[in-house]
C-alpha cells in the first residue's frame, strides 16, 4: 500500500499541492478538497478490462497503478481502488489513516457475497475524521452527529439504531442514501480481497460512470446522462449519445482519448 516519494511528488504536483500539508485537520481538508476535484470516481478502467474478458488484476490493484493511469490519463477508480491510493498518499504524508468498512444502504436487497463500500477514517486524537474517495464530500466529516446545509455537498452523520454511524448523502441524480459504516479500523488485507470480490459483482459494470466535483458544484455520467448539481443544489439532466459521452469524457473531465475510444457502450441505457 505504499508509495514511493517520487511517485508522491508528481501526485501532489498534480493536485495542485505545491508543500508539504501540515499533520493536521487543516492539512487533510486541503488535501482532500484537492483530491476531490481532480481525482474522479470512475469505472471507466475496469469496464474496459472486463469487457474484454481478461483475468489480470483489476485496475488499481496497487495505489501506483492508480496514481500512474491517473497522472498518464486522467483515470480514476471505484471505491476500492481510490481509497488505497488514497491511504497511500495520506500515509506518506505520515497522516493517521485507517482502512473502514462501510455498506451504501439501498431499497434494493444486498447480495450476500457483496463487497460493500471501502472508505477512509483519519483518526485525530478525539477527533476521527472521514475522508471518502467516492461520495466527494468536499471537506472531511467529523463522526459526530451532524448536518451540513450545503445544497452541492449537504451530508448528514448520524448515529441509527442499530448501532452504526452513518453518512447520509445523495449520489448524483438519485435519492439519499444511508452509507453506515461497519468497521473503522479495518487490517489493510481486506481491501485487495474485496476489491477482487467485485470484478464480476458490482452494480458499476453496465453503464460508463464518471463523478467529479468542482468549485460549487459537481458533474458526473449516470446511465447514459449528464447529470450536474449546480451550487444551488438543482439537478440537470442532459441524455447522451455514446458519442457524446466520449466527448464529455475528453473535454470535461480530461480523461485521455486513447483510453475513452476503449470504453464499451453503455449495456444499460435510457436513450
Amino acid at each position: 500500500m505504499n508509495i514511493s516519494p517520487a511517485l508522491a511528488e508528481r501526485v501532489l504536483e498534480k493536485l495542485g499541492i505545491r508543500h508539504l500539508p501540515k499533520t493536521s485537520a487543516s492539512g487533510l481538508a486541503e488535501i482532500y478538497q484537492a483530491w476531490c476535484r481532480a481525482v474522479p470516481f470512475d469505472n471507466i478502467r475496469k469496464r474496459i478490462l472486463t469487457q474484454r474478458g481478461h483475468a489480470h488484476p483489476l485496475p488499481g490493484y496497487t495505489p501506483s497503478d492508480f496514481f500512474l493511469h491517473w497522472l498518464k490519463y486522467g483515470t480514476g477508480g471505484t471505491c476500492w481502488a481510490g481509497h488505497s491510493a488514497l491511504y497511500a498518499l495520506l500515509d506518506y504524508l505520515d497522516f493517521p489513516v485507517q482502512f473502514a468498512l462501510s455498506t451504501m444502504l439501498s431499497p434494493h436487497p444486498q447480495l450476500k457475497e457483496s463487497p460493500g463500500h471501502g472508505t477512509l477514517v483519519v483518526n485525530f486524537i478525539n477527533n476521527p475524521l472521514i475522508v471518502d474517495a467516492t461520495l466527494l464530500h468536499g471537506s472531511p466529516l467529523p463522526i459526530i452527529e451532524r448536518h451540513s446545509p450545503h445544497p452541492v455537498w449537504g451530508t448528514r452523520v448520524h448515529y441509527n439504531s442499530a448501532g452504526h454511524w452513518c453518512i447520509n448523502w445523495k449520489p448524483l441524480g438519485r435519492p439519499r442514501i444511508d452509507c453506515r459504516l461497519l468497521d473503522t479500523n479495518a487490517p489493510a488485507a481486506e481491501f485487495p480481497r474485496r476489491h477482487e470480490l467485485s470484478r464480476n459483482n458490482s452494480r458499476f459494470d453496465g453503464a460508463t460512470l464518471i463523478r467529479l466535483a468542482g468549485n460549487e458544484s459537481i458533474t458526473g455520467m449516470v446511465k447514459g446522462e449528464k447529470v450536474t448539481r449546480a451550487a444551488d443544489g438543482s439537478e440537470s439532466f442532459l441524455t447522451l449519445s455514446h458519442h457524446e459521452q466520449q466527448k464529455l469524457l475528453i473535454e470535461h473531465f480530461l480523461i485521455a482519448e486513447e483510453v475513452v475510444i476503449m470504453i464499451p457502450k453503455n449495456e444499460v441505457s435510457r436513450q
